[in-house]
């Protein structure tokens, strides 16, 4: 039940982006008319700068990091990746885009996270997962090898920026990731999808051994995805500790934490935590 208070505040909200596209006949003509403005926005000057490497011909690896051709990835998975990361990035311009223009809510996007893309590819269709919010590229990339169209993939990202009652992974309660029959919708930034997947590892596993059908099978692997600030947030530290303490008492645990490092936690700097913090495990 939502307080009167939160609303009020969502009354305000309707009536603000109301009167604020009123006489305006479709999103895009609202943008249209404030195209000066969304020019300035750095995502766009960013996109309009790759379009123009990308035309001339000046795209390039960095100098430390392995090309997807010499990955050992085929040619299959390397257009796969590249589709994903592309539609991710792009979704990323159109969701602030949308937030500036007063029909999209959401401001803290997946750019930066494009490669997160080739996480997809060693997965089962049944394995679990949960995503940090910004891994987006690992779900449009999981939903293309399921033959879903990125039409349609782009559309139901498209409805959940908007908060759309079409939102086909929350009904536009929050703007958040899944959609598939073995993802779990993840709606916090703080490691609090991380005790759920070791759950389902253990589970799958004790399942196996009661003779009880598990929906997620016994070969299973369970990931769950969060950024390098996490690590550091109690759900994650509780988490490992049940993996590791599984482990120890000879459980098998089938569970694989992704932690995207950018060095970056939110707006704070890491100070090299995290790889300090793996060496000890």
């Amino acid at each position: 039940m939502l307080k009167k208070s939160q609303l009020r505040l969502f009354q305000a909200q309707g009536q603000l982006l109301r009167s604020f596209t009123r006489g305006f006949s479709s999103a895009e003509e609202l943008r249209r008319s404030r195209a000066g403005e969304v020019a300035k926005l750095v995502e766009v000057q960013q996109l309009q700068q790759f379009r123009e490497r990308v035309q001339s011909g000046k795209i390039s690896c960095c100098p430390k990091q392995t090309g997807l051709l010499t990955s050992g990835l085929s040619p299959n998975q390397v257009r796969l990746c590249v589709r994903a990361g592309i539609a991710t990035f792009l979704t990323h311009v159109e969701s602030r885009i949308a937030s500036q223009l007063g029909y999209g809510y959401y401001t803290i996007g997946p750019c930066g996270e494009e490669n997160m893309s080739a996480l997809a590819l060693p997965l089962d269709a049944q394995d679990p997962m949960a995503l940090h919010y910004r891994h987006l590229a690992t779900q449009i990339a999981r939903q293309l090898m399921a033959g879903r169209s990125l039409q349609d993939i782009l559309l139901d990202r498209a409805r959940g920026h908007t908060c759309s009652i079409h939102d086909s992974v929350t009904g536009g309660v929050h703007c958040s990731l899944g959609g598939g029959p073995s993802d779990f919708i993840v709606t916090s930034t703080l490691a609090s999808q991380a005790p759920a997947a070791v759950g389902r590892a253990l589970g799958s596993q004790l399942a196996a051994a009661e003779g009880i059908d598990s929906k997620f099978g016994v070969k299973c692997v369970s990931l769950v995805s969060l950024g390098d600030g996490s690590v550091n947030n109690a759900h994650f530290l509780s988490a490992l500790n049940l993996a590791e303490y599984a482990a120890h008492r000879g459980f098998k645990c089938p569970v694989l934490f992704v932690i995207s490092d950018n060095d970056v936690c939110i707006s704070l700097r890491g100070y090299g935590w995290l790889p300090r913090f793996t060496e000890q495990r």
